[in-house]
């Protein structure tokens, strides 16, 4: 599996928008979002039965999402939307835990995955 690949299966456990306005002791490297962290935690719910590559996907998502919130809550705006994530850095993300290879735990993924 590539990373698109598994990008486009997991998207749809996510919504498309997310109301960022309950944003908490948002600062440059950090912040608590309730409505976030719910579309996270329902997001781990709906995967729960899916392989481990949508799992560390969920997560990857969830890092984006947050990264690109706490720089929209800074700049004033009220949502955070998934065409606005930084693919870059959520890739980064997934194939951090991925391709820890001090963890056997993904080992069987790994030969599964390619890289692109």
């Amino acid at each position: 599996m590539t990373f698109k690949e598994v990008y486009n299966l997991t998207i749809k456990y996510y919504p498309s928008e997310i109301n960022i306005s309950d944003g908490k002791n948002v600062v440059k490297v950090g912040g608590k979002f309730k409505k976030l962290s719910e579309s996270w935690n329902e997001a781990e719910l709906k995967t729960k039965k899916e392989s481990d590559f949508i799992k560390l996907m969920v997560w990857g998502i969830f890092c984006g999402y947050h990264k690109k919130a706490i720089d929209n809550f800074m700049n004033g705006k009220k949502t955070v939307s998934l065409n606005e994530l930084d693919m870059e850095y959520l890739k980064y993300k997934f194939e951090e835990s991925l391709l820890d290879t001090k963890d056997d735990y993904y080992a069987e993924l790994r030969t599964d995955y390619k890289t692109e």
